[in-house]
């Protein structure tokens, strides 16, 4: 058994002290509940539940990506390749793109094997280490993050979804921490936006 998997902190003192976590820890606040752990793309420290409780040091939601921002036009590629997937009935079929990183430190989205349709998806898993992005259309539908990604996206990993692609292409882009998530402008990951809208607003945060 790993005893240090998940760990707890109460923040009375500055400045916070490196996580003792092999997964994740929370972090207990003056201004609430954290959880915060790393890879080696990026490390996170984002709110789970916002309270005031008196005593304790106040926390900083936090996202720093280990490398330099990944360029923009991976996700043109991806735009044009997700307006290309129409089904016999003309509609767009939903599709899934990771953004590994390969054994000669290139970055590459790719299309891992998958079933697709225009409501759903259904892929086989990859290795956890190499992927730092998953991304998903949603067609000519909105970007959002639906219940059933909520289920699926349980990992210490980048998550996208793109959507209204035939209209004002749209996309929006969470980081994600063992089912907990905090919205991210695409700047904070990407050189730019390609194409699309990007939905972040700034006040979006958990509460």
């Amino acid at each position: 058994m790993i005893h240090n998997l998940v760990t707890h902190h109460v923040h009375k003192e500055r400045p916070l002290p490196e996580s003792d976590a092999v997964g994740y820890q929370y972090v207990i606040g003056s201004n609430g509940i954290f959880v915060r752990a790393e890879n080696r793309f990026f490390s996170a420290c984002i709110p789970i539940s916002r309270c005031t409780i008196r005593g304790l040091k106040p926390v900083m939601m936090q996202f720093r990506l280990k490398m330099n921002c990944l360029n923009g036009n991976l996700l043109t590629a991806a735009y044009q390749d997700a307006r290309r997937a129409v089904n016999q009935d003309g509609r767009l079929n939903e599709l899934l793109y990771q953004l590994r990183q390969q054994p000669d430190g290139r970055l590459q989205m790719i299309k891992p094997k998958q079933r697709i349709t225009p409501t759903s998806i259904s892929s086989w898993p990859t290795a956890a280490d190499s992927v730092i992005c998953d991304l998903h259309s949603h067609g000519t539908l909105h970007a959002y993050f639906s219940e059933t990604d909520n289920q699926d996206e349980q990992g210490l990993r980048l998550y996208a979804v793109i959507g209204n692609l035939l209209r004002t292409p749209e996309i929006c882009l969470r980081v994600g921490v063992s089912g907990y998530w905090q919205s991210l402008p695409i700047t904070a990951v990407f050189t730019h936006a390609g194409p699309f809208h990007d939905l972040y607003k700034a006040e979006a945060t958990p509460s």
